[in-house]
């Protein structure tokens, strides 16, 4: 009998076959993924005001993880982070959420893109566009500009 009838016989010829096609397998390209990459990403307008040292301004930093997604909102007058589910639409990039602060309810309603998180701030105040930069880089807080007046130059 040949090596070969004696492999085929034992079962061994065709779970080196078997093996080999799954190792084929491993080296096919992978599908490319429709949504977000997973990462955080910040997008932030805080500021320290000149006069007196005081913040300004919110940052709010959006967790993209395979388990899930979740949303810190920070902002000048809060005592604390807040943390928060999100729902994050990956095909138009549309973000929402709602958080509870001791200012009462606070909802967002945007999109957020590669450079900046765009939309409708709803709170206590009553809505006001909001535009937030994306920060790529941590970096020491930033000195709010100052007021300008209508002088003529």
């Amino acid at each position: 009998m040949s090596s070969a009838g004696h492999l085929a016989r034992s079962g061994l010829l065709g779970g080196l076959v078997a093996g080999l096609a799954l190792a084929g397998l491993a080296t096919l390209p992978a599908e490319a993924r429709t949504s977000w990459v997973s990462g955080t990403y910040v997008y932030a307008d805080l500021c320290t005001m000149p006069a007196d040292g005081a913040q300004a301004g919110r940052r709010i930093t959006l967790k993209r993880w395979p388990k899930g997604d979740n949303l810190v909102y920070e902002g000048a007058g809060l005592p604390a982070p807040i943390e928060t589910a999100v729902s994050i639409d990956d095909g138009t990039k549309d973000v929402a959420f709602h958080l509870e602060t001791s200012a009462g309810l606070v909802s967002f309603r945007g999109t957020a893109g590669a450079d900046a998180l765009v939309g409708t701030l709803h709170g206590a105040d009553g809505s006001q566009p909001l535009r937030l930069k994306r920060v790529l880089r941590a970096r020491a807080q930033e000195t709010c500009p100052g007021e300008t007046t209508g002088s003529i130059n």
